[in-house]
C-alpha cells in the first residue's frame, strides 16, 4: 500500500484538562501517514486521481480550530473519522502533539493508528 504524509502540520486548538489550558487556543503539532492506492495518479499524473493533501490539511486545520476537547486523543479521533469520511484513505496513523505543554519535555503526544471501517467504502 503507499503512503501519503503530512508532517509538522501546525494546528491551534482549545484542549486540555487544566483550568490554564482552557484559557486560549494551543498550539498542536500532527503527522500523519495516509495508506492509498497512487497508481492511478502515477499513471495520469492527475491531482484529481490522488490523495489531495492539501484538502486532508486544511481540514486538520477546520476542527482542531473548531474543537474544545479536553483530550488529544478525542481530537484524533475526530479528524480519523472526518478523513475516513471524506477522502480514499484505507488505512492511516496519526499522531498528535503539544509541544509547550511541559517545561521539562520537548514534546508530548499520542500516536493512534487506524483502519478504514468497512461500512464506510
Amino acid at each position: 500500500m503507499d503512503k501519503v504524509k503530512i508532517q509538522g502540520l501546525t494546528l491551534y486548538s482549545l484542549i486540555g484538562v487544566y483550568d490554564f489550558e482552557r484559557l486560549q487556543k494551543q498550539r498542536v503539532t500532527a503527522d500523519l501517514v495516509m495508506y492509498t492506492d497512487l497508481s492511478k495518479a502515477g499513471l495520469s499524473d492527475d491531482v484529481g486521481d490522488t490523495l489531495d493533501y492539501g484538502k486532508v490539511a486544511q481540514r486538520m486545520v477546520d476542527i482542531a480550530d473548531a474543537s474544545s476537547f479536553k483530550l488529544l486523543e478525542a481530537l484524533a479521533n475526530a479528524m480519523v473519522i472526518s478523513i475516513f469520511d471524506e477522502f480514499p484513505v484505507e488505512k492511516l496513523r496519526l499522531s498528535l502533539y503539544k509541544p509547550d505543554i511541559l517545561d521539562n519535555a520537548d514534546n508530548v503526544g499520542i500516536s493512534i493508528t487506524r483502519e478504514r471501517p468497512h461500512s464506510c467504502m
